[in-house]
């Protein structure tokens, strides 16, 4: 009769630990599929991160100043002007074209008219995209609260 030296992961405390563990990891699962749990844990998370560095600004966005967040808001203002606002004007353009070049077709025409208003709102959804921040910062002046002049874009 031999005896067999009992192993340290076959000792009563690690099986407790791993059926521990692995119960664990089954509620984890459960509760990362459930979308609210997800949501309110995304909510929490952004609250946690961004209501610190909130609560001791004198101006709104001057925590970001001399950071990448600074750069990126500049990058993608930036983008939006040089590239949005080309590409809009080429679409309405084109699809302008399009509606005159559509005389007597009306499937054409519906066409050409469903292009242009989409390229139009296009159109005006960059506009305000670029105005938004300046119209915000103006209505914010009056009623008391401004934007550091390092998020403003332009």
């Amino acid at each position: 009769m031999s005896i067999k030296p009992t192993s340290a992961d076959d000792s009563p405390s690690n099986q407790t630990r791993r059926t521990f563990r692995t119960r664990a990891r089954a509620v984890l699962l459960t509760a990362f599929s459930n979308p609210r749990f997800r949501s309110l844990l995304q909510l929490s998370l952004i609250t946690i991160l961004f209501s610190g560095s909130a609560m001791a600004q004198t101006e709104v966005g001057s925590v970001y100043c001399g950071t990448a967040v600074e750069t990126a808001i500049s990058v993608v203002f930036g983008a939006l002007a040089a590239l949005g606002l080309p590409a809009a004007m080429i679409f309405t353009g084109r699809s302008g074209l399009s509606y005159m070049r559509s005389t007597g077709n009306p499937n054409q025409q519906n066409e050409a008219r469903r292009d242009l208003i989409l390229s139009m709102t296009g159109l005006g959804i960059v506009f305000l995209a670029i105005m938004a921040p300046e119209i915000i910062n103006k209505f914010g002046s009056e009623i008391g609260f401004s934007f550091s002049n390092c998020v403003s874009p332009f």
